[in-house]
């Protein structure tokens, strides 16, 4: 099984040369200047499962990042919202940004939201677009609650209440750009289920029985709002979680196709050149070219 990756592993192997006066926190609740360090990513990154939320707040820039199978341009302004072991990879900065980067732990995050509520930030739709209202409001409330949590010893109720705002703001405007259908609805769940039970199950008709609909109804559903069948989607994840199971060297491929439960690892291999364009001996060479 692959490992959370916690935010002290990130500052280790995916950040260089961070001046001396970058000061990194050890607490629930981090924020950190993107200005300070998008300069400093070894990118790009690999695929990666997080033990913790992050929000990325960008005010100026563009940059392209991996959420789960999608990839994504982000162009100012603009909040990604990524959940406790979400696949994502930083890929590429494309201009300078300017904003914030937010780490909650899953533990903070439930202290001030509902778990309904912050199931609803981190949807399939996981970058918000901001108009020049809110985004002015935003970067106000992101620079208050900045200053808050650099104070020598600050204010938990303040800090926890500007997070709260700016957190209950996101929700608002997702809501607005968000009105899901029951085609929607059901491609959501289903995803959600893929990743939980993807090892176990390929099966489609799993899915369907699980969501009390017929296998031709969920691949309508998954065609719609993600362009593929539920059998590709449900193998794309497997694959991807494969990525992750790549970078320990010291297992074989056919170790790994086994651990996601294929038993044939040349179709395996087939399938992760057909999903991904290169074969899982190529993708380990690049593994290892990067880590030399």
């Amino acid at each position: 099984m692959e490992k959370l990756i916690t935010s002290e592993m990130f500052r280790g192997r995916f950040l260089k040369n961070l001046p001396s006066s970058f000061v990194w926190k050890n607490s629930p609740l981090q924020m950190y200047p993107l200005s300070s360090m998008s300069d400093y990513f070894i990118l790009p990154t690999p695929l990666l499962k997080t033990d913790y939320n992050f929000l990325i707040y960008v005010k100026e820039g563009v940059f392209i990042q991996q959420i789960g199978i999608d990839v994504i341009e982000v162009k100012a302004p603009a909040i990604v919202c990524i959940s406790v072991g979400t696949i994502a990879s930083l890929e590429k900065i494309n201009s300078k940004l300017k904003g914030y980067f937010i780490l909650i732990e899953e533990e903070a995050m439930l202290s001030l939201l509902t778990k309904e509520s912050s199931l609803n930030l981190f949807s399939i739709f996981p970058v918000l677009e901001i108009d020049h209202y809110n985004n002015k409001w935003i970067y106000n409330l992101c620079t208050l609650l900045h200053e808050e949590l650099n104070r020598e010893i600050y204010d938990n109720e303040i800090s926890n209440s500007l997070l709260k705002a700016l957190l209950h703001k996101i929700l608002i405007l997702s809501d607005k750009q968000i009105v899901m259908n029951r085609t929607q609805q059901i491609a959501i769940q289903f995803k959600k289920l893929v990743y939980y039970h993807f090892r176990e199950e390929k099966n489609t008709l799993f899915y369907a029985q699980k969501l009390s609909i017929s296998e031709n109804y969920l691949n309508r559903c998954v065609k719609q709002v993600f362009n593929k069948n539920a059998k590709e989607l449900i193998l794309s994840i497997a694959i991807l979680n494969s990525q992750i199971l790549l970078w320990d060297l010291t297992k074989s491929i056919s170790e790994i196709s086994f651990e996601i439960n294929f038993d044939d690892a040349s179709y395996f291999s087939r399938l992760f050149k057909k999903v991904t364009g290169k074969s899982p001996s190529e993708f380990r060479k690049n593994i290892m070219h990067d880590l030399s």
